[in-house]
């Protein structure tokens, strides 16, 4: 601005708008009050009291001595600066002093002059000095209007939140007590009543050992003891991750923390943790795990377990008798993740069908879980009968490594 307004009065200076007072003035008498108030103008925002304390003098020893147009209207907007950026005592000091100086301008010109030399006079300071300092306070007045509005959006927003987190923490609450009150006693009491099974039937086999008599069907080939076996190992274990969902629930931690997430180095655990069900179903888990896996963030390893979670889960329940592939190839760009097993027997009849047959068909909200899992963190998956086998079917997933959310 200070450069186009230098420019600006060498260019009226050129076309003759210093011949204000008669005659021709130097050329230094026109360009030094410029130069001071271009000076000035460049420190319009940050000093607004030095800048129009500056142009008042310098524009009132210009109008004594020359009366140049191009001081006069750098002048002005020097006024605007300082009604806009100054102090609110400088605003309505200005307001205040620019209508005092143009009414007294007026005056004295009605004295000294006839009266429409005065009212023009009066107009054309009014012009100069209270059209720019009015015009400062106006927009100061919407931008200080425009930040309470800012302000109080962002209170608003504040409330919103606390409100939405008081609602959130509510409801966690609440499924928290549904969870303790109902599933979780539900495998308190499954737990309970296998292990009371299990008891007897050892006690029932010591005693036949104490008397004498062959144990009948009381070893561990027992296919009974061994199922129920595995349902109190999955019912204690599935209590134990109730209660820990339900301190996360009632604690105020937020859902996406870091805490007790699965692994992808827990994928051999999680397998051996489920060959006893598998063995059950007549299945045989064979995996294929790198010896080490890459450093993943938290999204890819969560996705990445709870895929092969829920393809694991899905074998033991619809898989045919077989053998069961679990493979994970981590590469520089992408982590691939396949589970393929036997195609179940839709034929056979429900009360014919093995402990690992389901009773009915799946809903299929575990392949939806999975395929949401992969799409949210970019990856592709794909699950159904396997062209390259038949008679099997393969869930796969392949996920980018570059997610670092």
């Amino acid at each position: 601005m200070a450069v186009g307004f230098f420019a600006g009065c060498l260019i009226l200076y050129v076309l003759g708008g210093a011949r204000v007072m008669g005659g021709e003035i130097p050329v230094w008498q026109a360009v030094l009050p410029v130069l001071v108030l271009c000076a000035a103008t460049a420190f319009r925002s940050v000093l607004p009291l030095v800048a129009v304390l500056v142009g008042t003098v310098t524009v009132s020893l210009e109008a004594a001595a020359s009366g140049g147009l191009g001081p006069v209207l750098i002048y002005t907007d020097l006024l605007y600066a300082a009604a806009l950026y100054g102090a609110p005592w400088l605003c309505r000091a200005l307001q205040f002093g620019t209508v005092a100086a143009t009414m007294a301008a007026t005056v004295v010109f009605l004295f000294i002059g006839d009266r429409s030399e005065g009212v023009t006079t009066g107009l054309i300071v009014a012009l100069l000095l209270i059209s720019p300092v009015w015009t400062g306070v106006l927009i100061r007045n919407h931008k200080e209007q425009a930040d309470a509005e800012r302000q109080r959006a962002a209170q608003i927003n504040r409330l919103a939140e606390l409100d939405r987190k008081t609602v959130l923490q509510t409801e966690r609450t609440r499924m928290a007590r549904e969870l303790h009150d109902l599933v979780a006693n539900h495998l308190s009491a499954i737990a309970i009543h296998s292990s009371a099974v299990l008891s007897l039937q050892e006690a029932h086999s010591g005693r036949q050992d104490r008397s004498g008599g062959a144990p009948d069907r009381a070893d561990e080939e027992d296919p009974v003891l061994r199922a129920l076996a595995v349902i109190r190992e999955n019912s204690v274990q599935g209590l134990a991750e109730m209660r820990r969902m339900v301190v996360l629930l009632r604690s105020d931690r937020a859902v996406d923390d870091d805490w007790d997430r699965p692994q992808l180095n827990a994928l051999g655990a999680l397998v051996e943790q489920a060959r006893p069900a598998a063995a059950a179903a007549e299945l045989t888990l064979h995996t294929e795990f790198p010896e080490s896996f890459p450093e993943v963030s938290s999204v890819i390893e969560v996705t990445a377990y709870r895929i092969v979670q829920e393809a694991l889960t899905n074998c033991l329940k619809h898989a045919a008798a077989g053998r069961v592939r679990i493979r994970c190839e981590a590469g520089t760009e992408q982590l691939t993740i396949s589970v393929d097993s036997p195609l179940s027997r839709p034929d056979v009849p429900a009360r014919q069908r093995r402990p690992g047959d389901p009773a009915t068909a799946g809903a299929g909200a575990g392949l939806a879980g999975m395929s949401e899992r992969a799409t949210l963190v970019g990856g592709v998956f794909d699950a159904g009968p396997d062209r390259s086998a038949p008679g099997r079917w393969q869930v796969r997933a392949v996920l980018p490594l570059g997610q670092n959310s």
